[in-house]
C-alpha cells in the first residue's frame, strides 16, 4: 500500500468515526449545550478536514485534475480547516474549565486575534505563496514563515492541554476530564502531520475526541439527569475517597425542595455555593452540599444565600446544615447528616 492509499483509507475511517461520534454527542442529555455545540463543531471540522485530506491526495496523484491552482485551493481550505480546529478546541476546553460564556467573551480578543492572522494569512498566500505552493509537478514546497503560522496551532493545542492540567489541580470538578488520556492522540497528530504529512493527522484527532466523548460519558454516570447534580452513585465514590482520606468533610447543607421545575432550583443553589462545593441529589426532593467550610459562621451565610436566592424567585424551600463534631470522624459525619436525607 503506498503513502497516497494510506491517507486516503486513514480518513475514510476518520469520516467514520466523527459521523459516528456526532450521532452519539447529539443524543446526549446535557445541561451545558454551549459545551455540547463546541464539540460537535469539533467533530465536523475533523470530517471536514478528512475530506479535504482525500481531495489533496486525488489532486496530487492527477485523478482530481485540477492543476496547480485547484490544489492550491484545497490545501487552503485545508490549512483554515486545522486552524479553525486549533481554535475550537481551545475554546471547548476553556469552557470546559469554567462553563462560563462571560469568561470566554472576556477572553475572545487575545484567543482570536492570533488564529484570524493566520486564517487571512493562508487567504493571501493564495495570490503569493508566501507560506506554500505547488510546482509543475504539484509538489508542495513551504517556506520558514509557514512553519512560524503553523507553531501558533501548535501553542492552541499545547497550551490547552496545560491550561486545563493547572486548572484542574485548583478545581475538583474537573477529576472526570483527564489529560493523559487524550494527550497521546495530540502526539499522534503531530508526530504524523511532519513525518508522513496528513496520512492520519485527522484520524489521531478524531481519535481524541473519541477518547473525551469516553471521559464525557463517564462524567454523565455520576450526573442527575434532572438537576444536573452528582447522583448517589457519585456519594459512593465520594465515601470511598473519604475513607482512602483523600476527601475532605467538615460540613454540608441539606435542601428540601417542594414540588416544581429542578431545574430552576437547581440553578437557584449552584448560583450562591463555590466551585469546591460537591453538591449531590440524594432523593426526589432532598438535595446536599458536602463543603469544607470549618466554623458555623460563614456556614450559616452560604446556607442563607440560598435561602435568600429562593425568596426572591418565591419558591419556598427547606435549608439546614451542620458541622462535623470535633470526635466524629468524616464517615461517621457523612452518615449522621444523611440519616435525615
Amino acid at each position: 500500500m503506498n503513502g497516497a492509499d494510506t491517507t486516503i483509507y486513514a480518513n475514510l475511517v476518520s469520516i467514520m468515526l466523527s459521523l459516528g461520534l456526532m450521532a452519539l454527542v447529539r443524543k446526549l442529555k446535557t445541561k451545558n449545550a454551549m459545551e455540547k455545540r463546541l464539540f460537535l463543531l469539533l467533530l465536523f471540522l475533523v470530517f471536514s478536514m478528512s475530506i479535504f485530506y482525500i481531495l489533496c491526495v486525488y489532486a496530487l496523484t492527477g485523478d482530481l485534475p485540477v492543476g496547480k491552482t485547484g490544489a492550491l485551493i484545497l490545501y487552503t481550505v485545508l490549512e483554515v480547516l486545522v486552524t479553525l480546529f486549533a481554535f475550537d478546541w481551545f475554546v471547548y476546553v476553556d469552557y470546559r474549565i469554567f462553563h462560563s460564556v462571560d469568561h470566554l467573551k472576556r477572553n475572545m480578543k487575545v484567543l482570536t486575534v492570533p488564529v484570524i492572522l493566520v486564517v487571512v494569512f493562508n487567504a493571501v498566500n493564495f495570490f503569493t505563496g508566501w507560506l506554500f505552493w505547488f510546482d509543475d509537478a504539484l509538489e508542495a514546497h513551504v517556506t520558514d514563515f509557514y512553519v512560524i503560522c503553523d507553531l501558533v496551532r501548535l501553542l492552541y493545542f499545547i497550551g490547552s492541554l496545560v491550561y486545563l492540567e493547572i486548572e484542574k489541580r485548583k478545581n475538583k470538578r474537573l477529576r472526570f476530564f483527564s489529560v493523559k488520556s487524550f494527550f497521546i492522540p495530540w502526539v499522534f497528530y503531530v508526530l504524523l502531520f511532519y513525518f508522513t504529512p496528513y496520512a492520519t493527522a485527522a484520524l489521531g484527532l478524531s481519535i481524541g475526541l473519541a477518547l473525551i466523548y469516553v471521559q464525557n460519558i463517564n462524567s454523565l454516570c455520576y450526573q442527575d439527569t434532572e438537576t444536573g447534580f452528582y447522583n448517589l452513585l457519585y456519594l459512593q465514590e465520594l465515601r470511598r475517597r473519604i475513607e482512602k482520606g483523600d476527601y475532605e468533610l467538615s460540613s454540608a447543607i441539606m435542601y428540601t425542595l417542594p414540588e416544581g421545575d429542578r431545574r430552576q432550583m437547581a440553578k437557584l443553589i449552584d448560583d450562591q455555593l463555590p466551585e469546591d462545593c460537591d453538591t449531590i441529589r440524594c432523593g426526589r426532593d432532598t438535595v446536599v452540599t458536602l463543603a469544607s467550610v470549618k466554623e458555623k459562621a460563614p456556614l450559616h451565610m452560604l446556607s442563607e444565600d440560598v435561602e435568600m436566592g429562593f425568596e426572591e424567585a418565591k419558591i419556598p424551600v427547606s435549608v439546614t446544615y451542620a458541622l462535623k463534631k470535633k470526635k466524629e470522624s468524616e464517615t461517621e459525619f457523612l452518615d449522621r447528616f444523611l440519616e435525615n436525607a
